[in-house]
């Protein structure tokens, strides 16, 4: 019978401590890049099998982290609440632990790691809506697996689950050209996230080959950096007559705005958004808006976090989802 290749064997075929091995076998800092592939290959070639952890009923258990922001956590909207709800719901029925942690402005600023995540070893944690790179590079630091889900951050080198928010931006306001609008803004701050980032480029790049033009003033902004929405904007004087926002809040905000100033919608000025959320159903009138699966992006996250942590020296993935426009009645035919 063949005998289990343990840590020490790679020790001793590499000249190294078994404590070198180990950090690596459980990706911990301190081992350089090199001596880490090393490691790594020659676990690889001898057909080291890293055992699970086994609980007191003898089920493989592992221990995730759940971190995100509070201002999108914590928001009327629920959008990021149901992809965790799906998220933890899915490591609970596999048997593993879940610790949840949010940060609030001041942590954030102040770049602070919560301690638990830092005194604690964590096979996997998933980061929940976008956070400063600072952040990003502090949580690199930590051991196990890392995951951002629905951002995207270039140089990250973790995996990420996202949304084609680039494509759809196109998708959306090439929708609002086909129904005859040649006047089309956009609502959000580009510098708030990646995702509004990508869906005004998307924006852009329909209205560049419509050959159709774009004004500053047309690309309003109803909210701050902790997702605080206002009724108090500046609309344009020169009006368009359609609008793509970068979320269902910031329409229904604009919805009210165009009222108060006595725009009626979809006749005169015509609405989509992003997200699908409650909000469509409330809103007079409803609104159109694209359907993300909250569902789907957790049930993906996870998987890709279960390959992650039996993979760790295979190189990060973008896994990219599609989605799909729910028409309802905030746009008109012009």
């Amino acid at each position: 019978m063949v005998s289990k290749v343990t840590m020490q064997d790679i020790a001793d075929n590499l000249g190294i401590s078994k404590v070198s091995v180990s950090k690596v076998i459980n990706n911990q800092p301190g081992i350089g890049d090199k001596m880490r592939q090393q490691i790594l290959a020659k676990a690889q070639e001898l057909g080291y099998v890293k055992a699970p952890r086994i609980s007191s009923i003898g089920k493989q258990t592992l221990k995730f982290a759940i971190i995100s922001s509070k201002r999108f956590f914590c928001v009327e909207e629920a959008f990021y609440t149901n992809i965790y709800y799906y998220l933890n719901k899915r490591c609970i029925e596999k048997g593993y632990s879940v610790s949840t942690f949010i940060m609030d402005e001041n942590e954030e600023t102040a770049v602070k790691i919560p301690p638990q995540l830092t005194k604690e070893n964590f096979d996997g944690i998933f980061i929940l809506g976008e956070i400063s790179s600072s952040m990003i590079e502090k949580i690199q630091k930590l051991n196990g697996a890392k995951m951002t889900v629905d951002f995207f951050k270039q140089d990250s080198n973790m995996d990420s689950v996202i949304i084609d928010n680039f494509s759809i931006g196109t998708e959306v306001t090439n929708y609002l050209i086909e129904k005859g609008h040649r006047k089309i803004g956009f609502v959000g701050n580009i510098h708030h996230t990646t995702n509004i980032c990508d869906r005004y480029f998307g924006y852009q790049k329909a209205l560049v080959l419509a050959g159709l033009p774009y004004k500053e003033e047309w690309n309003l902004i109803n909210n701050n950096e902790e997702n605080e929405y206002t009724l108090e904007i500046q609309l344009p004087i020169d009006m368009p007559t359609a609008f793509v926002c970068h979320c269902d809040k910031a329409a229904f905000f604009l919805m009210r705005s165009l009222k108060k100033n006595g725009i009626k919608i979809p006749s005169e000025v015509s609405i989509v958004s992003f997200d699908n959320t409650s909000i469509c159903e409330l809103a007079t009138p409803t609104l159109t808006s694209v359907k993300i699966d909250c569902k789907e992006l957790a049930m993906t996250s996870f998987e890709q976090m279960m390959y992650r942590v039996d993979h760790m020296e295979m190189s990060p993935q973008k896994i990219i989802l599609s989605c799909k426009l729910i028409e309802r009645n905030s746009v008109a035919l012009v």
